[in-house]
């Protein structure tokens, strides 16, 4: 889809990008492809894409998958992308992902998501989607280039913090290519970046997003002081968590590993359940 279809697109259906939503709508061919081929989707595949907009991505991953499903906040769209997917056997929800419930499309559980994520909903998007999907083996998201810090921030860092070290626990990840403003339409002042999140071995367990977030409830504070501020967890057993894995009861939570944070859990959830 290139800056003319785009253009044509959004005169045949009346329709303008809304800036309230962060809509700014790809227009590069090339760059499509390349998320395409990120994507590595299937004719077995089962695919997620949040936010499809009016379907630069999407009539070629209905052609190319198993079963698609989108969701889409904006109604607006709705004319334009059941010509562009429903028509041609996809599955569009118009409803906002941060109230989506996965129970709506039983039976599925997506072997690739996509989403290109305006900033502002960015975090809680993937956070979301980690929760909802622990175990999708593929994420591919475009985001706003200066967002990559909070991704891949590390230990001891103004940028790391629950989302760098949630994504960090799921898998590897990786910042795989910069696209230009004059990619979209309209154009935006920033740079943004592809990136793609490869599920790991280990199992991901969705209750650490909670915990981790809480650990950084109180930034400025100690680790103790941060995690028992909840109230799920004194201090005392906080403390004996730390000893168990060598750590300093002083230690921030921005000073520790992502594995540090899966051992302080597990200590403290088995002591829970004592």
């Amino acid at each position: 889809m290139n800056k003319q279809e785009v253009l044509s697109i959004l005169d045949q259906y009346g329709l303008s990008a809304k800036k309230s939503l962060g809509q700014n709508f790809l227009c590069n061919e090339n760059v499509i492809s390349d998320i395409l081929g990120l994507a590595e989707v299937g004719p077995k595949s089962r695919v997620l894409e949040i936010g499809p907009g009016i379907g630069a991505l999407s009539e070629e991953l209905v052609s190319r998958c198993g079963k698609y499903v989108a969701i889409e906040i904006d109604t607006r769209f709705q004319a334009r992308l059941e010509e562009c997917i429903g028509k041609k056997g996809g599955k569009v929800l118009f409803e906002d992902y941060l109230s989506f419930s996965p129970d709506t499309v039983p039976d599925f559980v997506p072997d690739v998501i996509l989403s290109n994520l305006p900033y502002y909903v960015m975090t809680p998007i993937m956070l979301k989607v980690m929760k909802d999907y622990p175990s999708c083996p593929r994420m591919v998201y475009m985001v706003e280039e200066e967002a990559c810090d909070r991704i891949f921030g590390k230990p001891n860092s103004k940028q790391y913090g629950p989302l760098s070290i949630l994504t960090s626990l799921y898998g590897e990840k990786e910042k795989v290519f910069r696209v230009d403003g004059a990619s979209f339409f309209p154009a935006p002042n920033t740079t943004s970046a592809v990136i793609r999140i490869e599920r790991g071995d280990s199992v991901f367990d969705p209750s650490w997003i909670g915990f981790v977030e809480s650990a950084f409830a109180l930034r400025r504070k100690t680790l103790v002081n941060s995690l028992s501020s909840g109230g799920k967890y004194g201090k005392d057993q906080i403390l004996s968590a730390l000893s168990h894995a060598g750590i300093p009861e002083t230690i921030r939570s921005e000073a520790l590993l992502p594995e540090n944070f899966t051992e302080i859990y597990k200590f403290l959830q088995g002591r829970k359940d004592e």
